[in-house]
């Protein structure tokens, strides 16, 4: 990059969009946080939004002072946080026992 440039984005009402602001996508409704912006080589300018990880034009979004939802941080799990996930799960298919759901099929 040159120089560290801040690029602020104007968004379809007219108002700034800077990284960190909260925006709504005007076509589906979607509210994120804006984590980056840039330029392209033809002096368009781009919006990064962190619900999606798409990159929308700047026209295309408002801010809003809807709350975003928090993005689930996705991480490794541990050997031993896996462990427990599996025996929970285990217990959980040994307490339903098939053999007490009872039948309803045709018999004779």
């Amino acid at each position: 990059m040159a120089g560290a440039e801040i690029i602020t984005a104007v968004g379809r009402n007219k108002k700034s969009i800077k990284a960190g602001d909260t925006v709504k996508y005007v076509n589906s409704d979607t509210v994120s946080r804006v984590t980056e912006i840039k330029k392209d080589e033809q002096g368009k300018v781009w919006v990064l939004l962190e619900s999606t990880e798409l990159w929308y034009r700047e026209e295309t979004l408002e801010p809003t002072e809807i709350k975003a939802k928090e993005k689930k941080e996705e991480r490794e799990l541990t050997a031993e946080e896996l462990e427990e996930r599996f025996r929970k799960q285990r217990e959980t298919m040994q307490a339903f026992d098939l053999g007490k759901a009872g039948g309803g099929g045709a018999g004779g």
